[in-house]
């Protein structure tokens, strides 16, 4: 590279512009103080450089923010935290550990009485049973009391908005056994038969 001018680009401003010979980019300058001047500006620009990158990095919270060697919440989380916290942000955890007490009913209730009922339903509170039949409906009323502390010992307890938490099972409905439909075919009139 050629110091004096003779370059295309030494000879032109920075708009593109041709140089008058009076207005080089370091004037009259010749060897070690044009060294040097070319030095400081280089200098300079590097400076303006890392500031304009400083800049784009933003402030130091920013920084903190960059990804280490050590865990944080924007790291890929295990599938049960994630759910986990899904459930208690949306209110579900009841409902949802509710669910879990319809599957493992036997092991809660007990073979005797599991034998001739089983959940149905639950909504807000309500857990609905079905009976197989009426003397059991009769048993599984009776039983409430104890079946309700139960099971509300092993669901957490829902969360009531703008109030205290409450049992997530406040009541049992039973139901006694379905009666047959006559709706259906296979009714016979016994008088034409």
């Amino acid at each position: 590279m050629t110091v004096s001018g003779s370059d295309n680009n030494d000879n032109r401003t920075g708009n593109g512009v041709p140089r008058q010979s009076g207005d080089h980019k370091y004037g009259d300058l010749r060897g070690p103080d044009l060294a040097r001047a070319a030095l400081a500006a280089a200098r300079s620009r590097a400076r303006r450089i890392e500031e304009g990158r400083a800049a784009r990095r933003g402030s130091a919270e920013a920084q903190s923010r960059r990804s280490s060697a050590r865990p944080d919440e924007r790291d890929p989380q295990p599938l049960e935290a994630t759910l986990s916290r899904l459930l208690a942000e949306a209110g579900w955890e009841a409902p949802a550990a509710v669910g879990g007490l319809i599957h493992g009913w036997a092991d809660i209730v007990g073979p005797r009485i599991a034998a001739h009922c089983e959940p149905v339903s639950y909504e807000v509170g309500v857990l609905t049973v079905q009976t197989d039949s009426s003397a059991w409906a009769t048993e599984l009323r009776n039983l409430s009391g104890m079946l309700l502390s139960r099971l509300n010992s092993a669901v957490p307890r829902r969360s009531v908005p703008g109030g205290p938490p409450r049992p997530a099972i406040e009541r049992i409905a039973v139901l006694g056994p379905n009666p047959p439909s006559w709706r259906r075919a296979g009714r016979t009139d016994r008088r034409t038969s």
